[in-house]
């Protein structure tokens, strides 16, 4: 899910890396590579011009004997289109860099993927989660790349104040009592932001409620959905009960199109929202204060949903693949990482980053960042499975029914399963 505006949903957030040391692999060593220039070419749909030529800057000066040349092919819902054509006639980059990982096994069914498992030490480093989503029927078929995006709570502190509540809430449960205390119905003002319409961030946003139930979305093998379960079932009741209260808004205050909870918390129309790092509360009133905490708990522990971008290797020629390795080694080094993740808000995607230089002056500029790292290990990532997009498109449709009370949650689920599971077998 890119981003494309402010206050969207993002699977990343990308930008410039200061030079790093990644040792050149395979034929293209630093030595063998003296003589002669090995040039490859990746693709993108996160970075701008600028970007790019920091990053191709950064590895061929790490990298002598190797030249990065990028480019930004479309953005990130007309990508898998563009790679997929290039598949078809042979004119494919080496390396992509792709902000929805779920087009990694489209991209494998091509024959012309390069399965990265053992090949990138870096991987043993990422948080277990991360790691474990980049695998498909055994084999990693891409890698992760820093500076994506994960879920918090945003609340605001003055109507916390007003309400004698002192700290925000860690659990549904305990959200659901503050709500109550936050909502004045006179005013059109209500405790908590509940996403409804027809957007992709309803079901991202929904996602790590079921997590923290101890729900999933599909079984091991990803042949079938498993979110139509007891805990699916208690999650959507969560936000379901929220509404039937009347303690969040019956309402979209998506704009253009897309979700936008921003809007609706720094209008002041909510006391508390779920969302990312990614929000810009630029043009807030004057005084306006909020805080930070963790993604709400659920009865199984604490969760948040990670929107990862990966980057993945295609068979072009030796000389050209073994320069588009050592590519993503650099990528994913600590210092590249984090170089990464702080060009623009985004968060470490190894343990191994969060202590590098580069994102200590971002924690102290962007408020609640230290929280929104510290929950990584908790976030759960989506299934890389061929056509999760439009398993995706049928649980946030039946998560909306349930919201405007035309089915039970039951139904719904049930509802999206069903189509779910015809979309997999599909694919399968």
């Amino acid at each position: 899910m890119g981003r494309t505006s402010r206050s969207k949903i993002t699977a990343t957030a990308l930008s410039a890396l200061a030079a790093g040391s990644v040792i050149g692999i395979g034929m293209a060593t630093t030595t063998a590579a003296a003589s002669s220039t090995v040039s490859f070419t990746y693709w993108t749909s996160g970075w701008g011009t600028s970007e790019i030529a920091a990053v191709d800057k950064a590895f061929d000066t790490a990298n002598p004997g190797y030249t990065a040349v990028g480019d930004y092919i479309a953005k990130s819902d007309e990508f898998l289109p563009k790679v997929t054509a290039a598949l078809k006639t042979n004119t494919q980059p080496t390396v992509v860099i792709d902000q929805q990982p779920y087009d990694l096994p489209f991209y494998e069914e091509s024959g012309k993927l390069i399965p990265l498992t053992g090949q990138v030490p870096a991987t043993n480093s990422l948080y277990p989660l991360i790691k474990k989503s980049l695998f498909y029927h055994g084999q990693q078929l891409g890698m992760a790349l820093s500076g994506f995006g994960d879920i918090a709570l945003y609340y605001n502190k003055a109507d916390f104040a007003a309400a004698g509540i002192t700290a925000p809430p860690t659990t549904w449960t305990q959200l659901q009592a503050d709500a109550v205390k936050l909502t004045d119905p006179a005013a059109k003002r209500w405790g908590f932001y509940v996403p409804m319409g027809d957007a992709e961030w309803i079901s991202y946003d929904w996602e790590p409620v079921l997590w923290g139930d101890g729900g999933t979305l599909l079984n091991t093998a990803g042949t079938k959905a498993t979110f139509d379960s007891p805990a699916g079932v208690q999650a959507l009741s969560t936000w379901v009960n929220l509404i039937k209260d009347k303690v969040a808004p019956a309402a979209s205050f998506a704009s253009n199109g897309s979700f936008d909870g921003g809007n609706a918390f720094e209008s002041n129309a909510v006391a508390m929202v779920t969302d990312g790092i990614w929000v810009d509360f630029a043009t807030v009133p004057k005084g306006f204060s909020y805080g930070v905490a963790p993604f709400p708990s659920g009865s199984a522990g604490p969760s948040t949903n990670i929107g990862l971008a990966v980057s993945a290797l295609f068979k072009t020629t030796p000389t050209e693949d073994a320069a588009g390795l050592a590519f993503i080694k650099f990528l994913s080094t600590p210092a590249e990482g984090a170089w990464i993740a702080s060009q623009d808000y985004g968060e470490p995607d190894s343990p191994s980053q969060v202590g590098q230089p580069a994102l200590k002056p971002i924690a102290a500029k962007a408020p609640g960042y230290n929280v929104f790292t510290n929950i990584v290990k908790y976030g759960g990532l989506r299934p890389i499975v061929p056509d999760w997009g439009a398993v995706s498109a049928d649980l946030y449709t039946e998560i909306s029914d349930a919201l405007a009370g035309s089915v039970t949650p039951s139904q719904a689920l049930a509802t999206a399963a069903q189509e779910a599971d015809a979309s997999l077998a599909k694919n399968s």
